[in-house]
């Protein structure tokens, strides 16, 4: 989580077909939020619509995110992919989402995208590359825990980098809720800060478990009005 980077060059030679199939294995069989059902697919450069995007040399693979479009729909999509995203960095290669991609071929349920391939853009180094809110303005952690659960979703990617959340702590219960921030909240709230509070939980999830604490869900709900995503 403290190392990946979202990648903007590619190099066009696919990977292996075994490396692909162990990738989109570890996805589909990867948790899902309670009560939801995703679809994923894998793509090739020529079976999708990239779109406007910071990508400048086109990647060779493309995951493809089918849900209900709902507001839990959305979440999930950003949770299930992004457990693919830090596996894809994980092995050394690269990875990009992609909000304003469409596949070539239209369904009615999809959702969002990851690009990723083989890439020599290195990792972060460090905490400090991130450019994100400071800890206080998304949570204030009481313990050595609940500082970890902080850190991981602030490095968590979002779209246009709005960082649409805010975290509270409770007894046995995180609560991610959304929060739009600045002018882009226009065109991100009703679909990608959905996606974003989901790929946002499953760095919770993951800095919990690190932890030694297990997780036994991820339910969309609202708190005060304001779409949110519990984890127990």
């Amino acid at each position: 989580m403290f190392a990946r980077r979202a990648v903007a060059r590619f190099s066009p030679e696919p990977l292996d077909q075994g490396t692909l199939e162990a990738i989109l294995g570890e996805v589909r069989a990867g948790a899902q939020m309670d009560g939801q059902s995703a679809e994923v697919e894998l793509a090739t450069v020529d079976q999708v619509r990239i779109g406007p995007s910071s990508i400048r040399d086109k990647a060779p693979h493309y995951l493809l995110a089918h849900t209900p479009q709902t507001g839990a729909g959305f979440a999930n999509a950003g949770y299930l992919l992004q457990l693919a995203d830090l596996s894809i960095q994980a092995q050394g290669f690269g990875s990009h989402w992609l909000g304003m991609a469409n596949p070539r071929q239209p369904r009615p349920d999809f959702t969002v995208m990851l690009a990723f391939g083989a890439t020599a853009e290195p990792p972060r180094r460090s905490e400090d590359e991130f450019k994100r809110l400071p800890l206080d303005r998304i949570a204030a952690p009481a313990n050595a825990a609940e500082q970890a659960v902080a850190r991981a979703v602030r490095v968590a990617p979002s779209g246009m980098n709005t960082q649409p959340w805010r975290i509270e702590f409770a007894r046995a219960l995180i609560r991610l809720i959304q929060a739009p921030r600045g002018a882009a909240r226009l065109l991100t709230t009703k679909k990608y800060d959905k996606i974003s509070l989901g790929i946002a939980a499953r760095h919770a999830s993951i800095a919990l478990t690190h932890a030694g604490r297990q997780v036994t869900g991820v339910t969309a709900t609202t708190s005060n009005g304001a779409f949110a995503l519990e984890l127990v």
